[in-house]
């Protein structure tokens, strides 16, 4: 029996993967970086153009979900530039960083430069562009200590393939949380001392923070009540002393975006008292980190209570 030869699946599910993969790329350099680009924001901007232009190094200190690593994406898509970065834990490891050697290839080609898989900091340090290392001081000593050559030098040393110096166009920026939150140490003071300029954000004023939200769900049309209500519930949370981490900016949009949703799901013009605060519950029980002793299912819940308090009596 004869009939037409057919590829094997792998072979189909291989080349529809590629190109998939293909057409996301190409859409992500499309990409347009959504960000409120005023107040503190604007100010952050300008300063981090002055100290790329003095060659100096600043670090952005503010608490998590202000924006700290989209600012600097749209610093760098302003500029029309490559933007790299790297979350800092215990586990990064220098090689994180600079790069290390492929044992497969190496076995083929010997220690040269084809064997060697750059990481994002030397990738910029030689093509240009912006570096951001995101919670550099959650990183170890001896691998903050990695980072006094390139901050200091501009140049980095390469094991086995030689010292390089990095484009004039390579500006590398710290973002951190601020030292007092949970979870966060110090940074070495040998790294403290490579980072000329200190930029602080805190979260934005009312109108400000709405503005983000609205920017970032733009496909939805909730009503001002609505978003008041939802600056609240996160806004509570900030002046809350049982919790240690609050409500971000990027809370108030998941909140804003599942409410609109389950509304949307139920026929409501506008999300219930009973949508939002169900929609708030699911954010806020995995966003919120509570002191030790404090059950973060019933605090959640009254501090739920407490900012849709008007809402329910006035409904």
């Amino acid at each position: 029996m004869t009939g037409k030869k057919t590829r094997p699946q792998g072979q189909d599910e291989g080349s529809t993967f590629i190109a998939a993969f293909q057409m996301r790329a190409d859409a992500a350099q499309t990409e347009k970086v959504r960000m409120v680009i005023k107040e503190q924001y604007k100010d952050a901007f300008d300063v981090l153009s002055d100290c790329e232009n003095a060659r100096l190094i600043p670090g952005i200190i503010g608490p998590p979900g202000i924006g700290k690593t989209l600012l600097l994406r749209a610093y760098a898509d302003k500029s029309e530039r490559s933007f790299s970065w790297i979350t800092g834990d215990e586990g990064v490891r220098p090689a994180h960083l600079i790069g290390s050697f492929n044992p497969a290839l190496v076995l083929n080609k010997g220690f040269t430069l084809e064997s060697f898989e750059p990481g994002p900091l030397l990738k910029t340090m030689v093509s240009g562009g912006v570096f951001g290392l995101n919670e550099a001081n959650r990183l170890p000593e001896y691998v903050q200590n990695s980072l006094l050559e390139p901050f200091e030098e501009w140049s980095v040393y390469v094991p086995r393939l030689g010292r390089i110096r990095a484009s004039e166009d390579f500006f590398p920026v710290l973002t951190m949380n601020p030292e007092e939150m949970a979870g966060a140490h110090r940074l070495s003071e040998a790294l403290r001392d490579r980072i000329r300029v200190w930029i602080r954000l805190g979260y934005p004023r009312k109108e400000t923070e709405l503005e983000i939200v609205k920017v970032n769900c733009p496909e939805y049309h909730l009503s001002d009540s609505v978003l008041e209500l939802i600056y609240r519930l996160v806004s509570s949370t900030r002046q809350d002393t049982d919790v240690e981490v609050p409500a971000s900016i990027r809370a108030a949009i998941s909140i804003a975006r599942l409410s609109a949703e389950m509304a949307r799901r139920s026929g409501e013009d506008d999300p219930s008292h009973q949508t939002l605060s169900a929609a708030a519950n699911y954010v806020l029980t995995g966003a919120l980190r509570f002191r030790p002793g404090i059950v973060a299912e019933n605090a959640v819940q009254s501090i739920i209570r407490r900012s849709l308090a008007s809402r329910e009596s006035g409904s």
